[in-house]
């Protein structure tokens, strides 16, 4: 049975235990062994997904017969646009429609609060991810360069959703 609930700060070493499993089996390819690593200790730094949560940012876990397979993180940044953070399933659930499901929870979300759009993030070189989010109806809405941490450049686009 697949089941889709809000985590809560109990839930942070799971969610970083999902995160570490599924971007090093995902991002090694797209970006370097030390810069995912970098970006897993930043971005999954307990305090961090603590103040996340604290902030309103949602995070939910998805589970299969109560195992965590993967999660969803989104947040209002406006009035009128919700932001998708992190949207992550174990490679071997991909292609059984729960990316989609983790996908509409946000989209509800958004649009119960009163969204317009959808945006998000996406390394430029992750292709599997670029036509997921093509198909869900996704466009590219501008590139985006950033330093992540010294010496560490992210090639990304901004991604929109009308909603």
């Amino acid at each position: 049975m697949i089941t889709l609930r809000p985590a809560t700060p109990d839930d942070i070493p799971l969610l970083r235990k999902l995160a570490q499993a599924i971007w090093h089996q995902v991002f090694t390819t797209i970006i370097t062994r030390d810069q995912t690593d970098l970006m897993l200790e930043t971005m999954y730094d307990p305090a961090t997904i603590r103040g996340e949560m604290d902030q309103g940012f949602i995070w939910k876990v998805l589970e299969e017969d109560h195992v965590a397979i993967g999660y969803v993180s989104y947040s209002m940044t406006s009035p009128t646009e919700c932001k998708l953070h992190k949207i992550y399933l174990q490679p071997g659930q991909h292609g059984k429609g729960l990316g989609k499901r983790l996908m509409n929870d946000a989209v509800d979300f958004a649009r119960s609060h009163g969204a317009r759009t959808l945006v998000l993030r996406v390394n430029r070189a992750n292709e599997k991810a670029l036509r997921a989010y093509r198909a869900f109806g996704f466009r590219e809405a501008e590139p985006v360069e950033w330093e992540f941490a010294p010496g560490f450049i992210l090639h990304d686009y901004k991604m929109t959703l009308p909603l």
